[in-house]
């Protein structure tokens, strides 16, 4: 399945109400807008039984202010038996400015519900683009703990600026 077909946009407007005491989005209302969308990817993905297991990492990498939108694009990065990870590319957009950035990355893992039978393997994604193919290539290495999340993300947002720049 190309990862297109399961990849998932969503955009959230960032409202007053959202804000904690540092005047920048509550990260619980990140974390339940991100949950919501890599459900929505899961469901893309198949009619099986899944709920969220995990979140194995979120990493915030910048604030996100008042009036801002925040963009969050999650796609399958990982297949296994009864299981998937889903990554996460959180983005805040600024129209004061007309730029954006990569405020967090994240990995969830989905799992089946334990009365749920799977008789075929669950089908495996073809990824687009570099990023993507990075993402998904790292799985092992950070499983194993061969590159931490802190590395991975450092590596993530130098491949992001190469792309952002040879668009």
């Amino acid at each position: 399945m190309k990862v297109d077909r399961i990849k998932v946009e969503s955009n959230f407007t960032v409202f007053p109400k959202g804000m904690n005491r540092h005047n920048t989005l509550f990260g619980g209302q990140i974390l339940y807008w991100l949950d919501e969308v890599t459900s929505m990817t899961i469901r893309k993905y198949t009619p099986l039984n899944f709920v969220t297991a995990s979140v194995d990492s979120y990493q915030f990498i910048d604030a996100v202010y008042m009036d801002e939108i925040l963009k969050i694009t999650s796609y399958i990065s990982h297949v296994g038996n009864r299981s998937v990870e889903i990554f996460a590319e959180l983005v805040a957009y600024s129209s004061k400015t007309s730029s954006e950035r990569v405020v967090g990355l994240a990995f969830l893992t989905f799992a089946l519900m334990p009365d749920v039978k799977v008789f075929d393997k669950l089908e495996g994604i073809v990824y687009g683009n570099e990023l993507e193919k990075f993402v998904a290539q790292s799985y092992n290495d950070r499983r194993h703990n061969i590159i931490s999340i802190r590395d991975f993300t450092k590596e993530y947002m130098k491949k992001y600026k190469e792309k952002q720049e040879n668009e």
